[in-house]
């Protein structure tokens, strides 16, 4: 089985998709799978991340990396009467890691779809324009695709009830967070200067920053003496978060890196006294596993994919109430058996999602994608 794959966030995303990209291709290699693995990028932007970076130095995997502007590649091909599955040297799959799907013409095709915020109505999450142009994507992707890759069960039934796939064509791959543990040194970072909380998301309404401003706002009442540290670059609408930072009683105490280097984050993970992730809404979410992988406590959202993400490791609470929020984050600071607990279990939550797994279950997908299926019975929607 040959299997082509989009490595384009890999080259130049750091943030969620990027590192699935990548850290599924280092779990292909760790599992044996590379001398059938052709890599497809193409970006007019060099590369951010060297060979080396990446994990695929030194091995068989193939990287086709074309310097392109987005916009050329599919004129080309349909000018050419080729696929992208072509480019790499054939393929029996050919894997869609990005929403923004290039043709193919002779592979079995299989889409990741990492969640489906875009449609949910009026949820300021997103521009409309991106929500319309997201949505499109991904009902193409649900119409192409053999076989469609989940992160969590919570958007597997989401890409069945909203975009309509059929529930045999949808698999879960968990993924992963070892990535983390492999920065942490054996002897640790030791005790930070000073307190702080951290949080590690992109600034916009979903991440639920205001809120957790507001709730840190109230630690600081209390007499708190911590920090809170943000890490994440500008989203949609991160006005509104930058503007109540400014007018905030607390903001000589908030630090918010846009971009944070990668290779600080195990520390700032690990020296934190408590994680905080009050989202509200994930596809997956992978910060808090992250922090927990770092032996931080973690108080995260009780609402869409995170209970099933976080289990009983996590302090989750309901993300509309920043009381609720600043409840939480108090025990945790303030209540050592409690932290310690979260610690413990943590880690061992943590240990359960590595990406060697989310690898050997996408080559299962990809095996079962190429299987012969009797025409799938359609599905009604029953108001």
């Amino acid at each position: 089985m040959r299997v082509g794959l989009d490595y384009r966030p890999a080259l130049q995303n750091r943030e969620g998709i990027g590192r699935y990209a990548r850290e599924l291709v280092r779990g292909f290699i760790e599992l044996g799978f590379d001398g059938d693995l052709g890599l497809f990028g193409y970006t007019a932007a060099a590369m951010r991340f060297s060979r080396e970076e990446l994990g695929i130095a030194g091995t068989r995997a193939e990287l086709l990396r074309l310097r392109l502007p987005s916009r050329v590649l599919p004129w080309l091909l349909a000018r050419l009467g080729k696929g992208v599955d072509d480019l790499v040297g054939g393929a029996d799959v050919y894997h869609h890691t990005q929403p923004n799907m290039l043709s193919v013409r002779r592979a079995t095709e299989v889409a990741t779809i990492f969640d489906c915020i875009y449609m949910i109505p009026d949820s300021g999450y997103l521009d409309p324009a991106v929500a319309e142009r997201m949505t499109a994507a991904a009902k193409e992707q649900v119409r192409r695709a053999k076989r469609i890759l989940v992160p969590s069960q919570y958007v597997g039934a989401e890409v069945v009830m909203a975009l309509g796939a059929h529930p045999a064509r949808v698999a879960v791959t968990e993924l992963g967070c070892d990535h983390i543990a492999r920065a942490l040194p054996p002897e640790g970072f030791g005790p930070a200067k000073e307190p702080y909380v951290r949080t590690v998301a992109r600034v916009d309404p979903r991440k639920n920053h205001l809120r957790m401003l507001q709730a840190f706002e109230l630690l600081v009442k209390e007499g708190l003496p911590h920090r809170w540290i943000v890490a994440g670059p500008r989203g949609h609408e991160w006005q509104e978060f930058a503007r109540a930072l400014e007018l905030s009683p607390a903001r000589s105490r908030v630090q918010w890196s846009v971009d944070a280097p990668e290779e600080d984050l195990p520390r700032l993970y690990a020296q934190a006294d408590c994680f905080l992730f009050a989202s509200l809404n994930e596809g997956f979410g992978l910060p808090p596993l992250e922090a927990m992988a770092c032996g931080t406590p973690v108080v995260s959202s009780c609402v869409t994919s995170l209970p099933e993400v976080c289990g009983d490791a996590a302090f989750l609470v309901e993300p509309t109430e920043h009381e609720r929020i600043f409840e939480a984050t108090r025990r945790v600071l303030m209540e050592p058996e409690i932290a310690a607990e979260l610690r413990t279990r943590g880690i061992a939550q943590s240990r359960k999602f590595t990406w060697r797994e989310c690898a050997k279950h996408t080559l299962l997908a990809y095996r079962k994608a190429l299987e012969p299926e009797p025409e799938e019975p359609k599905l009604r929607h029953v108001f």
